[in-house]
């Protein structure tokens, strides 16, 4: 989703409130990022209002602790703001506030109306969604066992170990955007290359950090390029004198060109 609604008079929402009086304007803006950051993820392949992003890439990029904002969230949870569900973070109150006028693309609008029909699953209770989600989520891992799990479960580890992040091996938008790379002919290796290199280019970028992610790295328009730039000090390219080393004695059949005085060459010494 590009955007959703956002009243101006949400600041007198009782549990809001609450978290002004308790955490002030850093706990008001956390929650207002983390609804950003949920939103954003939101299409017609990602319904499951999760917040992907773990504590210390949020502190990073708002300035805070990582135990402050494991705090604040904590906070949330307990007051009904945001679920926990298995120590997955959702927010399953904002599937309320999707509107069709948020979207132009046709399958996402078709999907707003068919969430907002259901008035059991999706305006009276958040629970039933969220179960929903999480056995098509089963499924999806069920089918793809055999064929692409063990390199997705590979794939997300080794990004969650550079990256210090907590990204699900069941997650459907992973397992398709990791699985669309291999389909295509990428080894696991060109995956692993991609994260390292983009994290070494993003890692100590705030604003840039956030997009150490597999929607973003293995993005199908983009991942070529990464690839390309993540090899490109093994073609030669960018070299500092430690990868270039310290050898310059003169290479296998070298020969010296000989010029005259006059700068004529003169042929080559024997």
């Amino acid at each position: 989703m590009k955007w959703i609604k956002h009243d101006t008079d949400a600041n007198q929402d009782a549990k809001l409130q609450n978290v002004m009086l308790d955490y002030g304007l850093e706990g008001y803006g956390l929650y207002w990022y983390c609804i950003e950051l949920i939103a954003g993820k939101v299409d017609k392949e990602n319904i499951t209002f999760e917040l992907e992003h773990d504590a210390r890439i949020i502190a990073r990029n708002t300035g805070s602790t990582t135990q402050k904002v494991e705090e604040m969230m904590k906070y949330f949870v307990k007051t009904e703001l945001f679920e926990n569900i298995s120590g997955v973070i959702t927010c399953m109150k904002l599937a309320k506030r999707l509107d069709k006028s948020m979207t132009s693309n046709p399958e996402m609008r078709d999907l707003i109306a068919s969430m907002r029909s259901h008035d059991g699953v999706m305006t009276e209770s958040a629970k039933p969604m969220q179960d929903k989600i999480r056995l098509d989520e089963s499924r999806i891992d069920n089918k793809d066992t055999m064929s692409c799990k063990p390199d997705v479960v590979v794939i997300i580890n080794h990004l969650n170990s550079v990256v210090g992040t907590k990204y699900k091996t069941s997650t459907k938008s992973h397992i398709q955007n990791i699985s669309a790379r291999l389909e295509d002919g990428h080894s696991v290796e060109d995956l692993k290359a991609v994260i390292d290199s983009k994290f070494k280019d993003w890692g100590h970028d705030p604003k840039m950090a956030q997009y150490l992610r597999p929607s973003t790295l293995f993005q199908a328009s983009k991942f070529q390029g990464y690839l390309t730039a993540s090899k490109t000090i093994g073609t030669g390219q960018h070299r500092d004198i430690n990868q270039i080393g310290t050898d310059f004695s003169q290479p296998a059949g070298f020969k010296k060109m000989i010029f005259s005085e006059s700068g004529e060459h003169l042929g080559y010494e024997q």
